[in-house]
């Protein structure tokens, strides 16, 4: 997948702003604050409706206007031409078409137009709860399988009525009503999350041991709330549960509440690595995250990095290099390069204010 072409109105303090890309490598140099992070962020929001920011719609429309719109020009692997319009309000209402045609349901986008987002932002797939790693993981496959999407939209839709029923204190039956589905799409998601963690574990641990120069050795570990084989073992929970699930008023037990290990040397990351080595632990997580795609897809995912080598050594910063894949289109972002001498890779542009300048290469 390669952008050729974007244009933008009213998004955060980007004005009015066409650009075109001609080149695989495109850097984005500038001060703090003046907007490369927030171009951006409109590319992947042309991607997935999100912001790698964790922002909500409503911010992201400009000062004193009413209404932003996106409009990014593609060419598929295949060199065909395709296009993404996203329009969206001060009250977060969105228009999306595809084509030039209207599309009404998310799932309908994801997988389009893969990208892939590395920002300081993924310290919080270390550091922060385990909602933001689920989150994490919902939206990659949610992207590459709709078996997935419709099964994680049904059990959020049947633990609420579930939620709703046990604050009533209802019967076995009404609940038994809605454990059934629930039950369903459990197993269903446990069994796509398992396989993907197997899938993308050595993915990971290659782009980190490449990055720290095989010095270190990183890894992940699948860590679900509690386990069942099929379907019936489900509903064997949900029942067993029932008393408990009564007094708090919401469902405590199920895929709603996994996580997932990032290991370093096979210890926690997160207690024991250094914010260097906690860095390289997600720019890894995010590369097996890209080949991942990739693979389901077919399709090679854009890579958008935003300032994300200020806490590597320079040993790690000269790596990253290395872990760009040939194939993909990357946009990165940076009050400085990521190492000497690397002017000539980048089709480059001057930020300032807002405004979007080429630097000529010598």
């Amino acid at each position: 997948m390669r952008l050729v072409g974007i244009n933008i109105q009213n998004f955060r303090n980007l004005g009015s702003l066409k650009l075109e890309f001609s080149t695989d490598r495109i850097f984005f140099l500038g001060s703090n604050g003046q907007g490369k992070s927030n171009l951006l962020e409109a590319i992947g929001f042309c991607s997935n409706l999100r912001s790698f920011r964790g922002s909500p719609v409503e911010s992201m429309v400009k000062e004193g206007e009413t209404e932003a719109s996106l409009f990014a020009r593609f060419l598929d692997d295949n060199g065909t031409e395709r296009d993404a319009m996203v329009s969206f309000g001060k009250r977060g209402t969105k228009t999306v078409q595809v084509d030039g045609e209207p599309v009404k349901r998310l799932g309908e986008l994801l997988g389009q137009f893969p990208s892939v987002c590395l920002s300081s932002r993924d310290f919080r797939l270390v550091r922060e709860s385990p909602s933001d790693r689920r989150k994490w993981m919902d939206l990659v496959l949610s992207s590459t399988s709709p078996e997935y999407l419709r099964a994680l939209q049904g059990y959020y839709r049947s633990m609420k009525e579930r939620n709703a029923l046990l604050k009533k204190q209802a019967k076995d039956a009404e609940l038994l009503a809605f454990e059934h589905p629930l039950a369903n799409c459990a197993h269903l998601l446990q069994q796509v999350r398992a396989t993907f963690f197997r899938s993308l574990n050595d993915t990971f641990e290659d782009s980190y041991a490449r990055l720290s120069d095989n010095l270190e050795k990183a890894g992940l570990s699948y860590l679900p709330d509690c386990k069942a084989e099929s379907a019936d073992e489900w509903l064997d929970i949900f029942a067993h549960e029932r008393f408990k699930d009564r007094q708090f008023g919401s469902t405590r037990k199920g895929p709603h509440r996994d996580d997932f290990d990032l290991l370093l040397n096979n210890r926690d990351a997160r207690q024991y690595g250094s914010e260097g080595q906690q860095k390289g632990v997600v720019l890894a997580l995010r590369m097996a995250e890209f080949t991942y795609l990739h693979n389901q897809l077919g399709s090679v995912p854009i890579l958008l990095a935003d300032d994300v080598l200020g806490e590597l050594d320079t040993c790690r910063r000269a790596n990253f290099r290395k872990l760009l894949p040939r194939s993909a289109q990357t946009f990165a972002t940076g009050t400085s390069y990521p190492a000497q001498g690397e002017e000539e890779i980048w089709e480059s542009y001057q930020v300032e204010l807002g405004n979007f300048s080429p630097i000529p290469y010598p």
